[in-house]
């Protein structure tokens, strides 16, 4: 039973260090079949990263909606000089109405709604990937960001070092942990990303009963619209970078087919049974996990449910029938 990393379709290196160093494996959507950033294939290529594109259809529609959402988007980020000229172009055009101003748009979008008042409403789903979309790119820029700051402030310190000719304890200030993600972002519009991520998530048919996510907004989000919701473990000091040893191996079987239990068991408590907790002092960078266990519920019940989505796709047919209940994980590291 692999994890399935959410509500995000972009994993960053640190990310997937900590998921594969608990887990081995994982399973990360995307919205499209787009080309997948290089440090995600890396963790493909060696086996740990499972990627899966639930919806398939209408992706070339889709991806010149994107490209002209960009284009739109670009006409609004013009520097101030551009927009001088703009409008010395169309200083005689009295009121500024051609067929890129904003009001020419928005006097198009309602002639075509009186023209057609019967026209079908958008789909849910086709929405949700075009926001995911977006929402990926928002996170892996900022994850790349992060990276050359990080690069930039390693720089400033090494030159202060070669400029005194000695280490300077005083620099330490300038030198960021590489493991630290920071995503400011990661938190942003978190119940309209769990709802886009769900609607993508319910196509899948061979879903797992583990959920793991890195947001503890995300988290908290989903335990305050479930009551039933109990943790039921939490691994302190799992070492990061273990996860391809015989040691590191092992012990995640051991974890997977405790997980297995735990979705497939109807009873609320399993037997006295205890997961091993890991015990290294000095291992260095680690990550903790923390598992709440939501009883009676199925994924995609328990999902849609949070997301306020009122999901009843028979064509979607379930291959595992087995998972009677979710587990939602926060890894922190």
């Amino acid at each position: 039973m692999k994890p399935i990393y959410f509500p995000y379709t972009y994993v960053a290196g640190p990310v997937a260090e900590a998921l594969c160093s608990c887990f081995g494996q994982f399973i990360v959507y995307r919205p499209f079949s787009d080309k997948i950033p290089g440090q995600m294939q890396s963790w493909i290529r060696r086996e740990v990263l499972d990627v899966r594109v639930p919806v398939t259809e209408n992706e070339t529609v889709l991806k010149t909606a994107l490209k002209n959402f960009q284009t739109w988007a670009a006409l609004h980020l013009e520097g101030p000089g551009k927009k001088t000229t703009s409008l010395k172009t169309h200083l005689n055009s009295v009121p500024f109405f051609n067929e890129l101003s904003s009001a020419k748009i928005a006097e198009d979008i309602r002639e075509k709604i009186l023209d057609n008042p019967t026209s079908p409403p958008p789909d849910p789903v086709i929405e949700a990937r075009i926001f995911l979309s977006f929402a990926q790119e928002l996170d892996r820029h900022n994850y790349e960001l992060a990276n050359e700051l990080t690069r930039y402030d390693q720089k400033v310190a090494d030159l202060i070092r070669d400029l005194k000719m000695e280490e300077d304890f005083t620099a330490g200030e300038f030198r960021n942990d590489p493991i630290q993600l920071s995503d400011p972002f990661a938190d942003y519009m978190i119940s309209d990303r769990l709802e886009a991520w769900t609607r993508i998530f319910l196509k899948d048919p061979e879903v797992s009963g583990l959920f793991v996510t890195h947001s503890t907004a995300i988290l908290e989000h989903l335990l305050d619209r479930s009551k039933a919701a109990a943790r039921i473990m939490r691994l302190e000091s799992i070492p990061l970078g273990t996860g391809q040893t015989d040691w590191g191996e092992s012990w995640q079987k051991r974890l997977v087919l405790n997980f297995m239990r735990l979705v497939q068991d109807k009873q609320e408590m399993l037997s006295d049974e205890s997961i091993e907790q890991p015990d290294f002092p000095d291992a260095g960078k680690t990550a903790s996990l923390t598992v709440y266990r939501v009883p009676d519920q199925k994924p995609r019940e328990f999902f849609a449910r949070c997301a306020a989505i009122n999901w009843t796709d028979t064509t979607v047919l379930d291959r595992n029938n087995t998972i009677k209940n979710t587990l939602i994980a926060l890894i922190e590291f």
